[in-house]
């Protein structure tokens, strides 16, 4: 970055913070099993962000992956029965297949799981928690503000002990 007349600061953690992420990501993520890594896509995304050192954008990743298993817990539910829950009134008519769950606003999502009870209270005071922190901390959106790596890890633990590796009967 220096070499490219760029700002270096606040831009990718410092070899500390990399280093904590870096010494505990792997044991954290051998306690997943193969079946919920297999199409973690945003998790193979996060952890290329970390390496590197740009941990705004790992949130980012790591919120992607909560969202996309929280839609296949939707689907899993009842399409209908979600956005019946979800979406009122005159806008209901516009909300019928899968494909149009993108069309929810995170937070909607997350408090339709928590009527639902695809959630607990708690996981959902978590996940609103991590929401706020990836809209305001990470890269959705600008700002200068860090995130440390237990901080980080943190997180990661949350999204996914509470909503990957949390399987509806």
């Amino acid at each position: 970055l220096e070499s490219l007349s760029l700002p270096t600061t606040n831009v990718i953690a410092s070899t500390e913070e990399r280093k904590i992420v870096g010494e505990n990501l792997p044991t954290f993520l051998n306690s997943i099993s193969d079946d919920d890594k297999a199409e973690a896509r945003y998790l193979s995304k996060f952890v290329g962000a970390t390496a590197i050192g740009l941990f705004d954008a790992a949130l980012n990743y790591v919120w992607n992956e909560v969202v996309v298993n929280l839609r296949k817990k939707a689907i899993m539910y009842g399409i209908d029965l979600f956005f019946d829950a979800a979406v009122g009134g005159k806008n209901r008519e516009f909300y019928s297949t899968e494909e149009d769950l993108g069309g929810l606003k995170d937070q909607v999502l997350l408090d339709t799981c928590r009527k639902l009870e695809l959630n607990s209270d708690v996981v959902y005071r978590k996940l609103v928690h991590i929401l706020t922190m990836r809209n305001e901390i990470a890269a959705s959106h600008p700002n200068v503000e860090r995130i440390g790596g237990y901080e980080l890890l943190g997180w990661l633990q949350t999204c996914v002990k509470d909503v990957l590796q949390d399987k509806p009967s």
